[in-house]
Formats: C-alpha cells, structure tokens, sequence
C-alpha cells in the first residue's frame, strides 16, 4: 500500500508540530496560479442543465443545503467566448454523513465547455470522499497554460486539490494537487494525462513523531513540453524535491538540508500519456522506506 497511518499516541504537541511543517510545504502549491476563478451564475445553470442536476444549484458556502459544492471557470485562450468550467454537485448524498468508512460520499464532477449559454463538449466522473478525498469550494483550479501536445492541438488542465482534516492520519506518504490534462473530441472532453503535483515521503522516523530525528522529501511537479514524437510532443515531468530534516534535540528545528531535480519524460501511446495520481519516481532510490511501499 502506497500510504500507511499511525494511531495518534505521542501527544498533540507532536501532531501539531507535523501539521505546522506539512502546511508550510503544502500551503504555496495549493493556492498557486491565478486569484480566484469563480464562475457566473449563467455558466453554473447552463452545466447544471446539461448534467441534468435539479434543485438549489447554489454554492454550499451560501446556502446549507445548496447542491453547488465545488466551481471554478476561466475563459479558453484565444476563444474569448468560450468558457472552461470545472464544477462538482451534491446530487447522491446530500445532506448525509456516511458512518461507513468506505461507503463514502459520491460528488458528480463536470469538466465542460460552454458557449453561448450551452455545454458544447463535457466529461462527467464521480467523486468519492473518504479519509484522504474531501472537496471544498477552493479545491478546483482551470490550468490554461499552452499545453500544445501536436500542431493545433492544445489541451487544458483542471486541478484538483484534496481538502482533508488536519491531524485525521499520520501519512508516510501523500500526494496532492491532481493535475489532469484534457483534449476536445466532438461533445466530449477527454482526460489525456494525469498526476499529482506535490507529494511528500517519509525517509526516516515516522510522521506521528516528525520531531524526533526524522527526514522528509517533499516534492512539487511542474509539466514542460518536450519534443515531437510521431506528431505529439513528449511531456516532461519535474519533480523540485527538498529534503527536510528534524533534530534528535526535541526542538522545533527542521530546517531544510539539501535540493535536487528529478525528471520523467511521458510519450504519447495513441491514447494517453498515462494518468497516475500518486507518482513515485523521484523518491530516493536509497530509501528503504519508500522502496518497501
């Protein structure tokens, strides 16, 4: 299993040490790129219409019982009337709180196109909430940088960040911010490349007791293009990893100790370049831990 958890048994003094340093690494990826991307209440209606949701399709943050539980659209590049909308809706469980831990609680996730009032292309999934998946109003950002993956062809990511309860597990491992990578196809939207864009992983000690002369790798990921191959560009992912290391003292003194840069390179197959949301490659190759997981 790629994340194990600990029983809290060391104190909140601890915990709340480890969830001090886990928001300091996570904290800049999760509110990176624009301001806030919120959308208008002609756009919401026009995907609510199209993904058949009835009801109070308003914000939760606005109303308790509103079925709008996650939004974010920015307008398409060079298609200034058309609209990127990323939406998530409240429609099989609302109002109830699972007491099956793997019951869960499902979200319908649109991503869709929208123009002159109307969904022209869409992709639909389910959303499933459980100890390590919760969404929020802010957990969605549209990524319109200029992923042209062939001549003409450009594709446009949604990220997904995962709004977990502080101190709920102590993780060896985790990922975070899920990048994905869609293509228009006629009405549909299809998810070409996927990943996570930060992640930690425990190298020494445990993340229940972070303080007591533990080591920690975190990484974010950025995505570049690379060269043409057989008409699509290849897709380089850069792990920028940080190793951050916790004194034997008791102290509060985890400074950072050493940096490198980690690269992948994903090839384009016909279909896909491959969608894994809990990458491991720039784990450390000595790291008896990781390699165990």
């Amino acid at each position: 299993m790629r994340r194990r958890s600990y029983s809290l048994t060391n104190g909140m003094k601890t915990m709340a040490r480890f969830i001090a340093l886990l928001a300091l690494i996570v904290t800049p990826l999760a509110h990176a790129g624009d301001s806030a991307q919120p959308c208008g209440d002609d756009i919401i209606a026009a995907v609510a219409r199209h993904a058949n949701v009835t009801g109070k399709v308003v914000s939760q943050d606005r109303e308790q019982d509103g079925l709008l539980v996650a939004a974010a659209c920015k307008t398409m590049p060079d298609e200034p009337d058309t609209t990127i909308a990323a939406m998530v809706f409240d429609t099989e469980n609302r109002n109830h709180v699972s007491t099956n831990a793997d019951e869960g609680n499902k979200n319908l996730q649109v991503i869709a196109l929208v123009k002159a009032g109307k969904v022209i292309a869409a992709n639909h999934s389910i959303v499933e909430e459980d100890a390590a998946t919760a969404v929020d109003s802010n957990s969605y950002h549209i990524d319109t940088a200029p992923y042209w993956l062939a001549p003409g062809v450009r594709a446009f990511g949604v990220v997904f960040f995962s709004t977990t309860e502080d101190g709920a597990d102590c993780l060896d491992t985790y990922a975070n911010n899920e990048l994905t990578l869609y293509l228009r196809e006629g009405d549909r939207l299809r998810p070409v490349f996927g990943t996570n864009l930060f992640g930690f992983v425990t190298i020494k000690g445990n993340s229940c007791n972070f303080d007591n002369d533990s080591k920690l790798d975190s990484a974010n990921m950025t995505v570049a293009m690379g060269k043409l191959n057989h008409g699509f560009a290849d897709l380089i992912l850069t792990a920028h990893v940080v190793r951050t290391e916790c004194k034997k003292n008791g102290e509060d003194d985890c400074p950072d100790t050493s940096q490198r840069i980690v690269h992948k390179v994903f090839k384009y197959n016909g279909k896909t370049y491959g969608i894994d949301m809990f990458r491991t490659f720039w784990y450390p190759v000595s790291c008896s831990v990781c390699n165990a997981m």
